[in-house]
């Protein structure tokens, strides 16, 4: 009978210190869970490092993006090639070409080199539109005349064209750039 009572008592001993000792030490998933957080923060993949806030509108190694400013400053940062299209939505001579942009960024696999459009009076400039325009001088826009603006690694102005561009010169332009 004496056996009865003692049994018990040891397993609630045993039960309680197996209980203490568990909550003293962490889970070991915790434990990993930190430490993965800790590598994602000394070294981001490489979606982080080229992930845009803008609207892409062509491409997928090569963007080619909606203007805005944090995503050219990313770009600058990152020292990118940058391909500048100054467009108006209303100009035919935009509307020709905006297809060839488009497909030379659809065929682009330069993962350094970025583009924009950037939208130059018409009903959906924004102020940073207006402030990258003032920036490389863009002061007009003219249904005869096309804006093209290529900036090198290191910010500086590479190359301007006030023509009509095809997409194989746009591709060897950022081709000669990268």
């Amino acid at each position: 009978m004496k056996h009865l009572f003692v049994l018990p008592i040891l397993v609630a001993v045993f039960l309680s210190g197996c209980v203490s000792q568990y909550q003293a030490t962490p889970p070991p998933a915790e434990e990993s869970k930190q430490t993965t957080q800790e590598t994602i923060k000394e070294s981001p993949t490489t979606e982080q490092q080229t992930s845009y806030f803008g609207k892409i509108i062509a491409g997928t190694t090569t963007k080619y993006l909606r203007f805005n400013k944090a995503d050219y400053q990313k770009a600058l940062n990152e020292g990118k090639v940058i391909y500048f299209y100054f467009y108006a939505n209303w100009c035919p001579i935009c509307a020709k070409e905006r297809p060839n942009i488009l497909a030379a960024f659809n065929e682009l696999n330069y993962p350094n080199a970025v583009g924009f459009e950037v939208h130059f009076n018409d009903n959906e400039v924004t102020p940073d539109d207006e402030d990258i325009s003032r920036q490389f001088g863009i002061s007009y826009q003219h249904t005869s005349i096309i804006h093209v603006v290529g900036v090198d690694k290191t910010g500086k102005e590479a190359f301007r064209s006030l023509q009509p561009i095809s997409k194989e010169t746009i591709k060897e332009k950022i081709a000669s750039l990268v």
